[in-house]
């Protein structure tokens, strides 16, 4: 995926998340953008020039993410965030990243350290134009909804629909 479709995916589970869940805290939303801000994070070995997802596209790259981000979190005296609040905001954007990934043809390694094993479920290629955008426009649209209905408690009916 690229980043637009990494972007949408991300949007579109942790609005998806909130809205099935109905989570409206200040908090929450501030960690929501943290992880759609963040799930491109992997993609800076392409920026560094090292070699595409072997070093940041799993498990370890998750878990250092989680850390540095709660070390961020917990010495920035965030009112209401903390290391926790910041590791899962760091593990979960690797992940959601690694999910688009896992996706395209590219075959890595996502459990390492645990596994070696290579896995691409070889659905459509990263650089799809269809595909990034249509998981652009699905993100974007969850997130929409989340906050007209649950933010803003805006009532969303289809037509027909029996108050």
């Amino acid at each position: 995926m690229n980043r637009d479709g990494h972007f949408g995916m991300a949007m579109a589970i942790v609005f998806g998340a909130y809205s099935v869940l109905d989570i409206k805290s200040t908090e929450s939303l501030i960690i929501g953008f943290l992880i759609v801000g963040l799930s491109t994070l992997p993609d800076v070995d392409l920026a560094l020039e090292i070699a595409h997802r072997k070093y940041t596209h799993n498990l370890a790259a998750s878990i250092v993410a989680g850390l540095l981000l709660g070390a961020v979190l917990e010495m920035g005296g965030f009112k209401g965030l903390g290391f926790i609040e910041g590791f899962v905001a760091g593990f979960t954007a690797v992940w959601i990243h690694i999910l688009g990934d896992l996706l395209t043809y590219m075959e890595f390694q996502p459990f390492w350290p645990i596994s070696r094993r290579k896995v691409a479920l070889k659905l459509f290629k990263s650089s799809n134009r269809t595909v990034n955008r249509a998981m652009a426009t699905l993100g974007s649209a969850i997130m929409i909804y989340y906050f007209i209905t649950h933010f803003y408690g805006i009532s969303i009916k289809p037509a027909g629909a029996v108050p």
